[in-house]
């Protein structure tokens, strides 16, 4: 575990990221091709510290995307020091409808138009694995609406989840949310092995 973090925490540091979870989400986008050209709206649930944020940007910037905007939100940005073009970043608890609402007004976002939804939020977590895992979907329900509301019919997302009770369940909802095809579930290698986080993925 500790050669595994050192590795990917060296790597993030090198390479100017805010955090090693940037790998996990280079991973996903090698398999899935989640971001492309016509990836213009951007919503990142959890932002913080800001990596992902740091590595979509730039995926945008290298397929020559015009007027993209990314929209960050986090219960804490305190260590969030991104000053990217078109990037806003938000404190913000996502599961108050109300005030996401007027922030996504107010960059004339309406429902159906986001592209793409990427979170790496989790829980406050007691280390006991079950309970952490049904407190991880709980809060996964709670943001869903975000999903519904916001993300185009043919958008994608990249939701962070962890394995546990409920797990399967919440997969198969998903599926036939959004239809079992698109569905997939991945763990990135950059994961650690003995975690039980892995990424529920809209293609």
């Amino acid at each position: 575990m500790y050669k595994l973090d050192n590795f990917y925490s060296k790597k993030a540091k090198q390479e100017g990221y805010a955090a090693r979870s940037v790998f996990k989400l280079e991973e996903i986008q090698d398999k899935f091709h989640l971001i492309d050209r016509n990836t213009k709206i951007v919503l990142d649930i959890g932002c913080a510290p800001g990596s992902r944020i740091q590595y979509t940007t730039a995926q945008l910037m290298k397929l020559r995307v015009k007027e993209y905007q990314v929209i960050g939100f986090d219960i804490n940005t305190k260590h969030v020091n991104i000053k990217l073009p078109w990037v806003f970043i938000y404190e913000q608890d996502v599961t108050q409808q109300e005030q996401v609402n007027q922030i996504l007004t107010s960059h004339q976002i309406y429902p159906e138009k986001v592209d793409f939804i990427q979170s790496d939020m989790a829980p406050n977590t007691i280390g006991h694995k079950e309970a952490d895992a049904m407190r991880s979907i709980g809060l996964l329900e709670e943001t869903l609406w975000v999903y519904e509301t916001y993300l185009k019919p043919t958008g994608r997302f990249c939701t962070k989840i962890f394995m546990g009770p409920g797990f399967d369940e919440y997969v198969l909802g998903m599926k036939k949310k959004y239809g079992g095809k698109n569905i997939k579930v991945f763990k990135p290698k950059s994961s650690r092995k003995e975690s039980k986080e892995t990424f529920i993925i809209k293609i």
